[in-house]
């Protein structure tokens, strides 16, 4: 609390913001699998196919919102992608015919893509130097208070008017609209825009270790995306009411904020961070298979704890690797391109998901399968990349170069947030093993 008392007010209200936009956001992701398949009527695989045209959507946003940010400033951005998301969701709440709610779910994602990057980078840009780390610790802890607070309302308040939610979300993104442009400072701040210098894209597509590592993230975000298809349409078999499976993502957002700290400081930062990243899939496989003899709302629950296990591993590993992997002056960049990558991977998760699912309409058991030996699969070829020795060195000489980054309080912040450096103490401890060895 002593940290958050020293952050100056434009980043308190983009913190404010960050905590609504995921309140919007998780009012409608937990339950919109179940409107679309038992309100609307659409099956598994239609369902899938909207919810991968919200992950594509969202990265072309996010690719949109880089580029205009530099032009039109941050400000502008944020309140026109918050804008354009309130209209997305609102229309979520009017149309019942797939073709509005597909076209409806493209508008909400684009423009949560546009408010996603440009609130990153404002967070950058106005946090002191040296305390980035920080600020975006408190970015992750707004982010899961959003995400707790809105299945707490969906289980309480809506329940049983599901459109009703979306208007609510809409309302939100309006009030993040009118916060930003009128509470946030035009243009970037005090810091002048960055511009991507001229032969960038050029430097990243050289950087081979950074090539596979984000070709493989594309598996891990397609295994990943699962859970937010396939733990609320199993909901709908298992529950009578269906949406009280945000309750789950209440719990799950408590799980992170609670643990996440722990997790990395007593765990993550002991372990390679492949090894790291192998044992975090396995328990994301196993959460999702389990969800085959998932037959109550208490065992839903374990499975997305188990589930949430593995996230907590996953999340902050692969940003400290990228950012491992990133050259000096370029971060932005390679995490713009690791944003695609995942989305990329979330679309595909997405519909290959919703496929899956509705063959397990037939076939009960094989979506979970799938799911699972998915998980081990994924892990080893991992655990492979160890013995290949570019992506190797490339992460020790980062280690090597960087000092230890402060210490903050860490959240699991979601897939495009650089919080912690596990590899560091890692690498540390293995030299400090060898020297002791050699004396």
């Amino acid at each position: 609390m002593k940290n958050l008392k020293t952050l100056e007010r434009p980043m308190l209200i983009l913190l404010v913001g960050v905590l609504l936009s995921h309140l919007g956001t998780y009012m409608v992701i937990p339950i919109l699998p179940i409107m679309l398949n038992e309100t609307i009527g659409l099956t598994f695989s239609t369902v899938g196919m909207v919810l991968a045209a919200y992950a594509i959507a969202f990265q072309f946003g996010s690719l949109s919102g880089g580029f205009l940010a530099d032009r039109i400033g941050r400000r502008t951005v944020i309140a026109l992608g918050a804008l354009i998301g309130a209209v997305g969701f609102i229309g979520l709440g009017i149309f019942s015919i797939y073709i509005p709610i597909l076209v409806t779910t493209v508008i909400a994602g684009f423009g949560n893509g546009l408010n996603a990057p440009s609130t990153k980078a404002a967070i950058a840009a106005l946090a002191s130097k040296g305390k980035e780390t920080t600020a975006f610790s408190f970015r992750g802890i707004a982010a899961n208070i959003g995400t707790a607070i809105a299945g707490l309302i969906v289980f309480f308040l809506v329940s049983g008017s599901p459109t009703t939610i979306f208007w609510i979300a809409g309302i939100i993104y309006i009030g993040i609209a009118l916060k930003s442009w009128f509470l946030l400072p035009k243009n970037c701040g005090d810091a002048p825009c960055p511009a991507i210098p001229p032969g960038a894209y050029k430097e990243v597509f050289r950087n081979k270790p950074f090539v596979v590592f984000g070709l493989i993230s594309i598996l891990i975000w397609a295994l990943y995306a699962q859970l937010a298809i396939a733990l609320p349409l199993r909901a709908t078999v298992v529950l009578s009411e269906p949406s009280n499976v945000a309750l789950i993502w209440t719990i799950k957002s408590v799980t992170v904020i609670l643990f996440q700290t722990w997790v990395t400081t007593k765990i993550i930062s002991r372990l390679h961070p492949l090894v790291a990243l192998s044992a975090g899939l396995i328990l994301i496989g196993a959460g999702l298979g389990t969800l085959l003899w998932a037959n109550s709302f208490l065992f839903l629950i374990i499975s997305g704890t188990i589930f949430v296990c593995g996230e907590m591993l996953i999340l902050p590993t692969i940003d400290s690797t990228i950012s491992q992997l990133s050259k000096a002056g370029l971060i932005g960049l390679f995490f713009g391109l690791a944003n695609v990558l995942s989305g990329l991977g979330e679309a595909i998760g997405n519909f290959v998901g919703g496929r899956l699912l509705e063959i397990g309409k037939e076939v009960e058991y094989l979506p979970w399968l799938v799911y699972g030996i998915s998980g081990v699969v994924i892990s080893l070829i991992i655990l492979a990349l160890i013995k290949w020795k570019p992506l190797q060195e490339s992460l020790s000489q980062a280690a090597q170069q960087q000092d230890r980054p402060e210490k903050a309080p860490h959240v699991n912040p979601g897939p495009s947030n650089h919080l912690s450096h596990p590899f560091n103490s890692w690498e540390q401890e293995t030299l400090f093993r060898k020297r002791r060895r050699s004396t």
